[in-house]
């Protein structure tokens, strides 16, 4: 690859990092001074080698974490067809779902209230029921429509079950199904989570 930033590297630094992908040159030779790169003797690795930890290293950025902690709240349809979480039983009686959701960099913590909505108020009749889950989640690629899209996949602890939602924006997030589809909502409710200020 002949970039005119590649000018100003020694000729041995300037073969190697022509020799690289684009996205390489872009996010290694770029980004490192020449003087570095001479120190280091690069040119004494393997280029194999190099270039295989060079694509672990991009690859692990690309999935980083969030850095702080991160809550997002809904309000979201339930029916006897439709049990987002694990940890539901199917004879329960539900048509609405109250989440919310803490995002740690190392965790996630999901507390739910859901049942049948009581007329009138912002509550369930009886009180509803809860679910509180706990475990971990990573950063991945790809739903059924859309190869790029960056989906949050959330695994439970004690059932090893996963909540799968897809990243539409900083503050917003929505709920896909086990195939990787997106649920649909209702007039009322959608299957969207709202990140909250604090």
């Amino acid at each position: 690859m002949d970039l005119p930033g590649l000018l100003q590297f020694r000729p041995a630094q300037k073969a190697f990092c022509q020799a690289l992908p684009p996205f390489a040159v872009i996010s290694f030779c770029w980004s490192i001074p020449p003087l570095i790169l001479h120190k280091i003797k690069i040119m004494n690795l393997h280029r194999p080698i190099f270039t295989a930890l060079l694509l672990l290293l991009l690859g692990g950025r690309s999935c980083a974490q969030i850095t702080r902690s991160q809550t997002f709240v809904a309000s979201t349809p339930c029916s006897q067809g439709t049990r987002p979480l694990p940890g539901m039983a199917v004879s329960d009686s539900c048509e609405l779902m109250k989440w919310k959701l803490t995002l740690s960099p190392d965790r996630f913590i999901l507390h739910c209230n859901y049942g049948i909505a009581k007329q009138g108020t912002k509550g369930f009749v009886d009180g509803g029921k809860t679910i509180d889950l706990e475990g971990h989640w990573v950063i991945t690629k790809g739903m059924a429509t859309d190869s790029n899209a960056t989906v949050y996949r959330l695994t439970d602890n004690k059932s090893n079950k996963m909540i799968l939602l897809l990243k539409l924006g900083e503050d917003l997030l929505q709920v896909l199904d086990s195939d990787y589809h997106l649920m649909t909502g209702t007039a009322a409710w959608s299957y969207t989570l709202n990140r909250t200020a604090h």
